[in-house]
């Protein structure tokens, strides 16, 4: 080992170095050494989530599944130039919103483009069927579910509806490959102040960016995973896909087509299961996932099959004010064998949660590129079943009453698409535990949606008021 570094090395350590410059600086630099080989832009490689969710738009261009909506109602005077200002002003500051996604060879690149102004579209609607809201629900549903041209077009769009006068509606779509849950939080804060400081004739109030999303990738390109993916591969190889009876024939093509039934358990149905979690060393979130296995495996007939969990890769502190892709998948392999006892059942799910968290930051890609799993057109691989308890990210300006000198309020479009066969995601509040369960419409109905609803929701009742009883005698969930 002479400890010289070697010419790939090299390469990928200035990268690296060039990534965190800021732009200016980089643009410069780049200028110097005969620039980038995009005319339009620097080049940069995509982190392995990007590269995924790259090959699926590639895949299926018109699958919306990945288009990231988020909609808030704006009550007051809104000034539409200074809010296209705000916009134009974050996608300068964060690099990844103006990234067009291009192949060069057989790789795809990200190309980060020039700042350029960020329109806010006007989404007309029909005069006729707004006396109800229908023709704006539609207008903002028809935004929603646009295509992205990925290699074209910016991976974010903008739009106003209006209610009446002083009172509009706000739709920002996004594609996922630019985005996470914690980004949009980031988003709205920052375009928050921009619009505010145009309104006011200021600078934003806005802290330096410590790196752009582009060096993150690039890092992640560099990392050495075998010990991870190996740990992961011994622990789910053969692991068998979830087979839930369906309503309908599986298409021979994935659609994403999807709809959406809502949960909401009260407090006192919930709180003795979270300390039943207690006394066995779990968390909440270990408790409410043994309870979704149950339901699966009992819906199902399995013993065996995978849960995907999504996390957060913003493992430093520098991570945290940046705008991007930084999710990942965590696979919770479901074991439910030899009938055990709810408390059993919450044990295995700990050791797997906590044997999963110490090779959380592998990524999923890897994973399945290590298991080798086949490439089926027709459904999602490996996970079938997704589970999120929200309870970590940053949420305070994201749900905020007020946006600048506005009153607002979370305006909520309703699905229709699904990243997976069925999806739980909940959130625990003064209220309860509330929920929403997403499902493919293209396997089941939605009679069959709420049967696996009221299912889990019995078995949350029934374990948290005895977790001695066994799988078996939890079948009754499914009896009504």
């Amino acid at each position: 080992m002479t400890g010289r570094m070697t010419t790939a090395g090299r390469r990928a350590a200035l990268i690296e170095k060039l990534a965190g410059l800021p732009p200016e600086r980089r643009a410069a630099l780049l200028r110097s050494l005969g620039g980038a080989a995009d005319p339009g832009g620097q080049e940069w490689p995509l982190s392995p989530g990007q590269e995924r969710l790259w090959f699926l738009s590639r895949f299926d261009p018109a699958d919306t599944s990945y288009n990231l909506p988020w909609s808030v109602r704006l009550r007051g005077p809104l000034d539409t130039a200074a809010l296209a200002a705000a916009f134009t002003r974050v996608t300068e500051r964060h690099e990844v919103l103006r990234t067009r996604f291009r192949l060069r060879g057989d790789a795809p690149v990200q190309v980060v483009l020039p700042p350029a102004p960020t329109p806010v579209e006007d989404l007309a609607t029909s005069g006729e069927a707004d006396a109800d809201g229908t023709g704006l629900e539609e207008a903002l549903r028809e935004f929603a579910e646009r295509p992205f041209d990925l290699e074209n077009e910016p991976p974010l769009r903008a739009g106003v509806a209006r209610r009446g006068e002083d009172d509009v509606v706000l739709c920002i779509v996004l594609h996922h490959i630019v985005v996470d849950g914690w980004s949009l939080d980031v988003l709205m804060r920052e375009l928050a102040e921009c619009y505010a400081a145009t309104r006011e004739g200021r600078e934003p109030v806005l802290a330096e960016l410590p790196m752009q999303y582009s060096a993150f990738a690039v890092q992640e390109r560099r990392r050495d995973h075998t010990a991870g993916v190996e740990q992961w591969a011994g622990r789910l190889a053969g692991a068998p896909s979830l087979d839930l009876p369906a309503d309908h024939p599986r298409p021979s093509r994935w659609s994403g087509r999807g709809a959406r039934e809502e949960l909401l358990l009260p407090p006192e149905e919930v709180t003795p299961l979270e300390r039943v979690a207690r006394k066995r060393r779990c968390t909440s979130f270990m408790a409410l996932v043994a309870a979704y296995q149950a339901t699966l495996a009992l819906a199902s007939g399995q013993s065996d099959f995978c849960v995907g969990v999504p996390v957060s890769r913003r493992t430093r502190s520098e991570l945290a004010p940046l705008i991007g892709y930084f999710g990942n998948t965590l696979v919770l392999r479901a074991d439910l064998s030899g009938d055990p006892a709810f408390h059993e059942l919450l044990d295995r799910v700990r050791e797997a949660t906590l044997a999963g968290m110490r090779h959380a930051d592998v990524p999923f890609e890897h994973i399945l590129a290590a298991l080798r799993v086949p490439r089926d057109v027709g459904r999602p691989p490996l996970c079938q079943a997704m589970f999120n308890l929200h309870s970590d990210l940053p949420k305070d300006d994201l749900l905020g009453t007020r946006f600048a000198d506005l009153d607002a309020e979370v305006h909520t479009i309703p699905p229709s698409h699904t990243k997976s066969e069925v999806s739980l995601d909940l959130w625990r509040g003064p209220e309860g535990l509330g929920g929403v369960f997403d499902y493919s419409a293209d396997l089941f109905t939605p009679a069959t949606a709420r049967r696996l609803v009221r299912g889990f929701a019995e078995v949350v009742r029934r374990a948290g008021a005895d977790p001695e009883t066994r799988l078996s005698a939890l079948s009754g969930a499914f009896s009504n």
